[in-house]
């Protein structure tokens, strides 16, 4: 008997006539939501840079050199505030000069019109002594001659005295170029003078700019033409794409598209109030074409693996194949999870839209799915959270 138990244990055989099975694992608990259609958006995604809507490049309109820079870079500043003072005596001397001119001018006529009166005076004269007898036709034409010729000195005198006034009032508009203002309220930029700098006529020196009103360029491809119209909103959004930064809308569409690129010129515009937004920023833009209803899965509820996007969705170990249903030992109408496959497009909202995989009012697992298998028991509960989920943030 000693050598039967001896030979039995080699062999590793039972010394009872069975083994007690492992108990079934309790089926996981799960949530499900139905699956519903949501309303996705046609985007076009683009990254575009934002341009104040109204920003001035400052310049002196004459040369001159800086005397006193009244403003600092970022200081906000008035319509017709001070920003520079030129030094400007040469223009100073022009104004004498033009004064100058002006007055001899003056005089000049004063002279011209005492020679005219005197002309007159004898052209009467003769023309009466004429008709008395006393005075010959040759010397009348000589007097009429003169007098004729006063009349047109005097007009051109006149002609030069208007003259003489606008040059004395382009002097003077030139004497008040000494002091460079600003054309519009905003932010001063960088200043590129300082004190005792030369500034040469219309060479930018700053910039005002206001940042509550910004627009974009958008190059939008040449084949979504037909779709590109004045009034589609424009969201623009920080890089994650998850934060909407301002909402607007086209407002011009160019009538040409660019012949290199094969893009076409859209604008937008966009209220900035509080000044988050700054010009020059580059950010992501992106333009609603339309919008359509397609079921929704939110991303939570989706796996990937080698590339290929999963879901779990409830069902009945009937559906599973034979010998994965033999292998589990589940009965047929026992609640399981089953993988499926799916094609989804571009994440919205936290949600994907469905192009293949599922059906309306199939019942998406949305939680404990990392810790799911093809055919994994499972006790379900119902959730509204995909509602909340898939909702637009817009």
């Amino acid at each position: 008997m000693r050598f039967l138990l001896a030979a039995l244990l080699l062999l590793g055989l039972p010394l009872t006539g069975c083994s007690p099975k492992e108990p079934r694992k309790k089926p996981l608990p799960v949530s499900t939501l139905q699956v519903q259609p949501a309303t996705f958006q046609d985007l076009g995604d683009y990254t575009s840079t934002l341009e104040a809507v109204d920003e001035v490049k400052m310049a002196a309109v004459s040369s001159g050199r800086v005397q006193a820079r009244l403003v600092r870079a970022g200081d906000q500043v008035n319509a017709g505030q001070e920003l520079l003072r030129l030094r400007v005596r040469e223009r100073s001397a022009d104004v004498q000069q033009a004064q100058a001119a002006v007055a001899r001018s003056k005089a000049g006529v004063a002279e011209v019109r005492a020679k005219l009166e005197k002309d007159k005076s004898n052209f009467q004269r003769y023309n009466y002594l004429k008709g008395q007898g006393a005075s010959s036709a040759q010397e009348l034409d000589g007097y009429r001659s003169q007098y004729l010729a006063q009349q047109a000195s005097l007009k051109a005198s006149i002609d030069g005295v208007a003259a003489a006034n606008a040059e004395l009032e382009v002097a003077r508009s030139r004497l008040s170029d000494k002091l460079v203002t600003a054309p519009i309220a905003g932010q001063v930029g960088d200043i590129l003078v300082k004190v005792g700098d030369v500034v040469k006529e219309g060479d930018p020196f700053t910039s005002i700019i206001r940042n509550d009103r910004l627009l974009t360029r958008i190059e939008i491809p040449s084949n979504l033409s037909s779709r590109t119209k004045i009034g589609l909103p424009v969201w623009l959004r920080d890089t994650s794409g998850t934060k909407v930064l301002a909402k607007g809308r086209i407002s011009f569409v160019s009538p040409v598209v660019n012949t290199v690129s094969q893009g076409l010129l859209a604008k937008a515009e966009f209220i900035n109030p509080q000044g988050r937004l700054r010009s020059g920023e580059r950010v992501r833009t992106q333009v609603e074409f339309g919008s359509q209803q397609q079921l929704a899965v939110p991303f939570s509820a989706v796996i990937q693996t080698a590339g290929q996007s999963f879901v779990y969705v409830l069902g009945s170990a009937k559906q599973l194949p034979i010998n994965l249903r033999n292998k589990l030992e589940i009965p047929a109408e026992a609640s399981v999870a089953i993988k499926l496959p799916v094609r989804l497009g571009a994440l919205q909202n936290n949600c994907y839209p469905v192009l293949a995989g599922i059906k309306l009012g199939d019942r998406l697992i949305s939680s404990n799915i990392l810790n799911l298998r093809n055919g994994t028991a499972v006790k379900a509960r119902s959730s509204r959270q995909g509602i909340a989920l898939c909702r637009s943030a817009r």
